[in-house]
């Protein structure tokens, strides 16, 4: 018996996807029961109103957030149960792996960006390459969360281009962190993005853009 203090619940929305495929898509699941220290049971992820599923003994990642961290955990595929609701018996064989999340505030804002994957070792194909349109989800000092229908790798580099007033752009450079379909749009990814070192006036600029809506979303009673 491997996991101990397991960081989920019952009901818990979960992200699975295929182990050792760092590029693979991840599903949105539900913890349906928590059986033993060392199983659960999740409902069948779906995609484009399609169920999604495994075959016994396949690994999978599971991911689950909660306010403190996000945490992983390896599991392989035990069995299946198609009663009421048809479920994925899971034996987790790894101990949770806690992610700290950044101390940043995090600004809830939706707001359109434009972005464009880039290869460092050959900027000037990079540089020929066209923006795509994207839509922030949200903000921090650290990095973004964004959604689109394209389909990008996790770990890809991107160049993200954002208006943060009317005249002014800001260009960041950070590489996807995270990735996820949409639970109710599933033909839209979420993605996350962590910046790399950004310059001490990148930093002031955006800490001002971050400081600026989240007072004008206190004025309108939003935290």
């Amino acid at each position: 018996m491997v996991a101990i203090n397991l960081p989920f619940k019952i009901g818990d929305k979960v992200n699975v996807r295929v182990a050792n495929k760092p590029s693979n898509s991840s599903y949105v699941s539900q913890v349906t029961d928590i059986c033993q220290d060392d199983i659960i049971e999740i409902s069948f992820p779906m995609h484009k109103n399609k169920t999604i599923y495994f075959i016994n003994g396949e690994r999978l990642k599971v991911v689950v957030g909660k306010k403190e961290a996000v945490y992983e955990v390896e599991t392989v595929v035990i069995g299946k149960r198609y009663e009421n609701i048809p479920v994925i018996r899971l034996k987790i064989i790894s101990k949770p792996l806690k992610i700290q999340r950044r101390n940043y505030y995090r600004l809830k804002i939706v707001i359109p960006i434009h972005y464009r994957t880039i290869d460092s070792s050959k900027q000037k194909d990079s540089e020929s390459k066209e923006y795509k349109e994207g839509v922030l989800l949200d903000i921090s000092e650290g990095g973004i969360m964004f959604c689109t229908k394209e389909d990008i790798k996790e770990n890809d580099l991107l160049e993200i281009v954002m208006d943060i007033n009317k005249n002014k752009k800001m260009i960041f450079i950070g590489n996807i962190i995270r990735k996820q379909l949409n639970e109710e749009k599933t033909d839209l990814y979420e993605y996350g993005v962590k910046f790399n070192e950004l310059s001490k006036h990148d930093r002031n600029a955006l800490a001002k853009f971050i400081f600026t809506e989240q007072r004008k979303l206190l004025k309108k009673g939003i935290k």
